[in-house]
C-alpha cells in the first residue's frame, strides 16, 4: 500500500483482529479477511422450560445453568467445537493468561507452551467431571459437535460466529441466542477480547509494479465499509474495520437480527494484551491434533486434565522445535 501509493490506515481495523496479523511494534504483515471469533450460542426454548432468563457469563454460572437444564429434561447442558481454539487458546485469552513463552509465540523462536499451567489444568479437570454427569459432551473435532446442538440435545454450544449462518438454517422455528464466551471469575475480574481464527491475504515477491497496483486497489475495495458490512452480514465473519462495523448499525442490521453484534462486542470491548493479542506458533496445526488426542483421553476417563495437559505441552514443544530446525 506504502509503495504504490494506496490511501491506507492501519487504525481503521480492528485492532483485536490485526493484532493476529501484526509484528511485535505493530506493523500489518497481511490483509484480514474472514475472521471469526468463538461465541456461545443458547436454546432460548430449553432455557424458558428450565425457567432459565438469561445466559450464564461466568463458568460457575455454566454448571448452575446447565443443572437447572438437565432438572427440566436436557439431556445435556452444553457442548462445544474446536476445543483446541475454545478451550485452551481462547480460555487463556478470555481470562489473560498466556498459551505460551515469549508473547504467546510473538516474540521469537524460543517458544515453550504453558497451556499445563494451574488454571488450564483446573478448567479441564472440570469438564473431565461434568462430562461423566452429562453436564458437558463432547462431539467430536472441529465442528463434529454441532449436531449435538443442532437436535437439542445439548442446550448450548461453543463455536465460531461464522457458524450462525448453519445453526439457522439447521433449527429453523427454534430461537437461538447468542452469547460471549464465558471466562472464569477468580481468574479476572472483566474478561479480555477473544482471539480470533479464520484467515488473511498475503502479498509475495516477484510480481510487476503494475500487478502491486492491482493489489492495493483491490485491498482498498474488499476492506472498504460496503464491502465489509456486506460480507459481515451475510456469513457472521467479523467486520475487519470500525467503519463496517458502524455502516452496519446505521442499517439497522443488529436491530433486526439480535445477538448478531455479540461477537464484535466481545472482541473490541478490551484493549487486547498480550495474552490476548493472538498466537503465533510453528506446525501448530499439528499440536493442534495433539490437544484434540489428549483431552480426548481426559474425556474417556482414561487420562487426569494434568498428565494429558503435560503430554501436550511436551509433545506440541517438540513440534516447536522440530519448526525452528526448518528455519535455520
Amino acid at each position: 500500500m506504502e509503495d504504490t501509493k494506496e490511501p491506507f490506515n492501519p487504525d481503521n481495523y480492528l485492532s483485536a483482529v490485526t493484532g493476529y496479523y501484526t509484528t511485535n511494534d505493530g506493523q500489518m504483515l497481511s490483509m484480514p479477511f474472514n475472521s471469526s471469533t468463538p461465541v456461545m450460542y443458547y436454546n432460548k426454548d430449553m432455557f424458558a422450560k428450565a425457567g432459565i432468563t438469561s445466559a450464564p457469563k461466568t463458568w460457575k454460572e455454566m454448571e448452575q445453568v446447565s443443572r437447572k437444564l438437565l432438572e427440566s429434561g436436557a439431556q445435556c447442558g452444553f457442548t462445544t467445537t474446536w476445543q483446541s481454539w475454545t478451550q485452551i487458546e481462547n480460555f487463556g485469552a478470555r481470562n489473560n493468561i498466556p498459551v505460551a513463552t515469549q508473547n504467546n509465540g510473538f516474540g521469537g523462536f524460543d517458544t515453550e507452551f504453558k497451556f499445563n499451567a494451574a488454571p488450564y489444568v483446573k478448567h479441564i479437570e472440570k469438564l473431565g467431571e461434568w462430562s461423566k454427569e452429562g453436564i458437558y459432551k463432547y462431539g467430536g473435532r472441529q465442528s463434529d459437535g454441532m449436531p449435538l446442538f443442532y437436535t437439542q440435545e445439548c442446550a448450548m454450544t461453543m463455536g465460531s460466529s461464522a457458524g450462525l449462518a448453519g445453526i439457522q438454517e439447521n433449527m429453523k422455528g427454534i430461537e437461538v441466542g447468542v452469547a460471549e464466551l464465558p471466562y472464569d471469575d477468580e481468574l479476572i475480574a472483566k474478561p479480555q477480547n477473544t482471539i480470533i481464527g479464520g484467515a488473511s491475504l498475503w502479498v509475495l515477491r516477484g510480481h510487476s509494479s503494475e500487478e502491486y497496483k492491482g493489489v492495493a486497489k483491490f485491498f482498498s475495495y474488499l476492506s472498504s465499509a460496503e464491502v465489509q458490512a456486506d460480507w459481515h452480514q451475510f456469513t457472521g465473519y467479523l467486520p475487519i474495520t470500525q467503519q463496517a462495523y458502524e455502516l452496519t448499525k446505521q442499517q439497522g442490521f443488529y436491530t433486526a437480527n439480535p445477538g448478531t453484534d455479540t461477537a464484535v462486542v466481545q472482541m473490541t470491548s478490551t484493549e487486547p494484551t498480550a495474552n490476548s493479542k493472538g498466537i503465533r506458533f510453528g506446525n501448530f496445526l499439528q499440536t493442534r491434533d495433539i490437544i484434540n488426542e489428549e483431552l480426548e483421553a481426559v474425556w474417556a476417563g482414561k487420562a487426569t486434565a494434568k498428565s494429558a495437559l503435560n503430554n501436550a505441552v511436551r509433545r506440541g514443544d517438540e513440534q516447536l522445535r522440530r519448526f525452528e530446525r526448518t528455519q535455520k
